[in-house]
């Protein structure tokens, strides 16, 4: 551990010919998004905390200039409304209304209040941290959430 994210990258072969880097999810699914100017993090728990981002499953998914990040997102948040057990509330209700926004959002184009939805996502990842049982619905919003944060995907 150690290593920066921009020596990972170019050790597994670097971007495509031609092709700009737009983002890496780092931690998988539940993760967080970092930025071209983050690449020199070192990939360690302390490196990777300093910039608010996670190691988490160890997953690095480079995404490139052609990568869908809106079809990204609605995949993860799919992904862990498909995933809660259900048990507990932050994370059954949580998960399924990140998502409909996330849908109403991206793919509908139908927010009256874009703000508010995007103060609603950060209300409800929020509420799924501090109250859900277990580690799913803790970090179920990680990356939707530093999408809008570092990447602003939402703004616009």
């Amino acid at each position: 551990m150690g290593t920066t994210l921009r020596a990972l990258i170019e050790h597994a072969g670097g971007l495509n010919e031609g092709r700009k880097l737009q983002a890496v999810l780092l931690g998988g699914a539940a993760g967080s998004f970092v930025t071209e100017s983050q690449l020199d993090v070192p990939l360690s728990f302390e490196g990777t905390r300093a910039i608010g981002a996670t190691l988490g499953s160890g997953a690095v998914m480079v995404l490139d200039d052609t990568a869908d990040l809106e079809a990204i997102l609605l995949r993860i948040a799919r992904f862990f409304r498909h995933e809660s057990c259900g048990q507990c509330v932050p994370c059954r209700v949580g998960t399924k209304r990140q998502e409909e926004i996330l849908q109403r959002l991206l793919v509908e184009r139908k927010a009256t209040n874009r703000d508010s939805d995007i103060a609603l996502l950060a209300d409800i990842a929020q509420a799924m941290r501090d109250a859900s049982i277990c580690g799913l619905g803790q970090t179920a919003a990680s990356a939707i959430q530093s999408a809008v944060i570092q990447l602003k995907v939402l703004n616009g």
